[in-house]
């Protein structure tokens, strides 16, 4: 398996709890919390496969490993902690800025360091970190009024999220990216 195959299979994961947290919206019961919770885990394993396979190239390296961490205690977070479907909107809303804040971090490191990623690449994925975050505070603020909506907005996120994160690897391949030694760090330069 590459890197990119693992990448597109936690994007695939990420996108399939968008679908169970939508398809589950009206019904909230412990298989939304089972359900998502494996899922995350499933996709922390093959984050952590494709930071492995980035060993050679610094940024996406950690840029996995952080979402690995990340996506492994929202996982386990959602079946210790999760006992009502409040403390699930809260933990998922945490998440989420935590991963919309990882996107921002993520662009800006790549902006820094001079890739040769497309700026408008860039830009977009920085907007979409936002886009998150601000997801996020929404399914917050709908949680106050109905848990359906809060739900589907939940879903609607995390959907959004994976096929984003199938997309930027498709760009990343197209640019087949090779590591390059500069004064000691590890970054992207198109071959």
């Amino acid at each position: 398996m590459t890197r990119y195959q693992s990448v597109i299979i936690y994007g695939i994961l990420i996108v399939l709890n968008g679908i169970i947290l939508m398809a589950l919206s009206y019904n909230t019961s412990r298989v939304i919390q089972y359900s998502v919770g494996i899922g995350m885990i499933l996709a922390a394993i093959f984050a952590i496969i494709s930071s492995r396979k980035s060993k050679d190239y610094q940024i996406p390296m950690k840029y996995h490993a952080i979402h690995a961490g990340g996506m492994l205690a929202y996982g386990l977070a959602i079946f210790v902690l999760a006992i009502d479907i409040e403390l699930f909107f809260n933990i998922t809303t945490f998440f989420l800025i935590y991963y919309g804040i990882v996107e921002i971090i993520f662009c800006l490191q790549l902006f820094i360091l001079k890739t040769r990623i497309p700026l408008y690449v860039i830009v977009a994925r920085m907007i979409v970190g936002l886009a998150i975050s601000l997801g996020a505070v929404f399914i917050l603020a709908a949680s106050e009024v109905d848990f359906s909506v809060a739900m589907l907005a939940a879903g609607l996120t995390f959907l959004f999220s994976g096929i984003i994160q199938a997309i930027f690897n498709n760009t990343l391949m197209r640019e087949r990216a090779i590591p390059v030694e500069d004064e000691g760090i590890t970054q992207v330069q198109q071959s």
